[in-house]
């Protein structure tokens, strides 16, 4: 089941139609119908908002709506062909009913989701019923409402969501199931532990849970939301961290330094450089010995590499790159670009003959092999239009000149 899925759940209309047949068995009792339903105005109560703007939901061919009514135990199957929905056993009634309908079906299995963006309509429960009964002659109009909540779990480290588990009073929370004659689901649960999400990276993760009930929000063992009595507000969307991506740590001469993360699993870089150059030996010191003593450490190459892909330009799946003036100095402002990083940001400054059409300048990394000793920027607008370079590479003099550094936290 694909689905398309911008930045924000907006207004969507769903216009659902069937075909009509007749079965000459059930002269009474007609077969196929035209069902419209209308997603409530997300704007107003369902709306999911981040930095890049607004989701939207829309369907996608093979999506199916079961409908049932008030008259009958089973449910029909309306299915997208890729222009309407269908239904060709669809039955009316032979007197008014109330008809309910369900997307994206009667029963949703909330177990081990796979935290894709995309994957996140596939467990988005809607419900609605008509605003009066009906024989379903002159077709249904249904408005349907969101029933779930979305959390954007950000993994900061690897490992940080081995096993995300929600529960509610009754236990663990594995589904949902429609509540029959009503526009609405129950939540299912488990007395034994039920695991919506489990990843081994670090990452920005999207798990669908229910709405307006009380909800605990485990990972593994440990207790990282309680929700009000309410619950979570039906359509919206709430980023948890596993851990901080912003903070400070002293160093050895009694600063605190600002640290910050751009994006998951990613090194802790300080907001400032070290004061004086470092030679790449003095670098390379750790725990007491380093520069800044045990609570920081010159960042590898490896962990530079999602910087840049192929080609040295900058990686922008993680971070955005402005070549600009900060305090007096040139130099390049990285910005993270994943859910949760966006507002998280460092200037790393150049040093020599720099302008506003470019410069070349080095920092140091602590890595003794393949070639990867510093970690060089190269930006002249005029004669490199495509922008920003970086090359984590081996300087012929690193063994005797003194590069700027930019220490990350130890962890």
């Amino acid at each position: 089941m694909k689905k398309i899925l911008y930045s924000v759940f907006m207004l969507a209309t769903m216009v659902l139609a069937a075909c009509s047949s007749e079965d000459t068995t059930e002269p009474d009792v007609k077969r196929g119908m035209v069902l419209k339903a209308n997603v409530e105005d997300t704007d107003t109560r369902a709306t999911i908002t981040d930095n890049e703007g607004k989701w939207k939901f829309a369907f996608a061919e093979g999506d199916v709506v079961k409908v049932g009514n008030d008259k009958v135990e089973s449910y029909y199957t309306f299915k997208n062909n890729g222009t309407v929905f269908a239904s060709t056993d669809a039955k009316q009634t032979t007197t008014a009913a109330t008809w309910y309908a369900y997307f994206p079906g009667e029963t949703i299995s909330l177990e081990n989701q796979s935290g894709d963006f995309a994957a996140v309509a596939n467990n988005y429960a809607l419900a609605g019923e008509t605003a009066s009964a009906t024989t379903g002659s002159d077709g249904l109009t249904v408005t349907m409402k969101a029933k779930v909540a979305v959390l954007c779990i950000v993994g900061v480290k690897d490992g940080d969501c081995r096993d995300i588990n929600v529960k509610t009073a009754e236990g663990y929370v594995s589904g949902l199931t429609a509540a029959k004659n009503s526009a609405g689901f129950n939540v299912q649960t488990s007395p034994a532990k039920v695991t919506l999400l489990s990843k081994q990276k670090a990452g920005v993760y999207y798990v669908v849970v229910p709405a307006d009930v009380k909800l605990l929000v485990y990972n593994g063992e440990t207790l990282i939301k309680a929700t009000k009595a309410g619950g979570l507000t039906a359509g919206k969307y709430y980023t948890l961290k596993t851990g901080e991506t912003t903070g400070s740590a002293f160093n050895s001469l009694g600063d605190e330094i600002g640290w910050v993360q751009l994006w998951p699993g990613g090194p802790k870089f300080a907001t400032e450089n070290v004061k004086d150059k470092l030679t790449f030996t003095e670098a390379c010191k750790t725990g007491d010995d380093y520069v800044w003593g045990a609570n920081w450490r010159t960042p590898k190459g490896e962990e530079l590499a999602p910087l840049y892909k192929d080609g040295y330009a900058v990686n922008t799946e993680n971070v955005s790159a402005v070549y600009k003036q900060s305090n007096g100095s040139y130099g390049i402002e990285f910005t993270g670009v994943q859910h949760g990083y966006t507002n998280n940001k460092i200037f790393l400054h150049g040093e020599g003959q720099m302008d506003a059409t470019g410069g070349q300048w080095t920092y140091l990394t602590s890595t003794d092999k393949n070639n990867a000793k510093t970690w060089n920027f190269f930006f002249w607008v005029a004669e490199h239009e495509d922008g920003l370079k970086i090359f984590i590479y081996e300087d012929e003099n690193y063994t005797i000149s003194k590069y700027m550094v930019r220490p990350v936290l130890n962890e």
